[in-house]
């Protein structure tokens, strides 16, 4: 037999508004994680189309071609759109600005390109991984700076 609830505050409750209520906040948290299913899932395929478009550009540079050719262009074009979209569709205008800045500059030279697809990426990577933005920009120990090489962080474990 279901009685009435009392709530915090001293109240009656009625027990099938309890239940409708948690039924809503349940289906609410399901769209919410099918959302941020569907926007992880944008950004990882706009990394992985910024590194083919970035390995595409480096193997354009390394032939020794310093112009744009049409099938790069191309091929970049179709990744700013996407990058464009991507980003907006996170709603962050932070985000949103910084890839309208970058797609804004000089597309002509290759190295022009590749710098432009890898701001995105580090602004996609902060995307997908806020706490990247709270790391140090640089690390000084006893006033010189530090080289962080192989095996840098195992000097730092947490058990001795």
């Amino acid at each position: 037999m279901i009685t009435e609830q009392v709530t915090p505050t001293g109240k009656e409750s009625d027990p099938g508004l309890l239940i409708e209520s948690a039924t809503r906040e349940v289906h609410d948290a399901r769209r919410r994680h099918r959302r941020e299913l569907v926007e992880r899932t944008r950004l990882r395929r706009l990394v992985e189309r910024v590194d083919a478009a970035i390995e595409l550009c480096e193997e354009t540079h390394l032939h020794g071609i310093k112009e744009v050719p049409p099938d790069v262009a191309a091929r970049a074009r179709k990744v700013f759109v996407f990058a464009r979209g991507a980003v907006r569709k996170t709603r962050n205008q932070e985000a949103i600005s910084a890839v309208d800045e970058a797609l804004a500059r000089r597309q002509v030279k290759i190295t022009e390109v590749m710098d432009i697809l890898w701001t995105i990426q580090e602004i996609v990577f902060d995307l997908m991984l806020p706490w990247r933005t709270e790391l140090p920009e640089d690390v000084e120990v006893d006033g010189e700076e530090l080289t962080l090489g192989p095996g840098f962080w195992r000097e730092f474990r947490l058990h001795p």
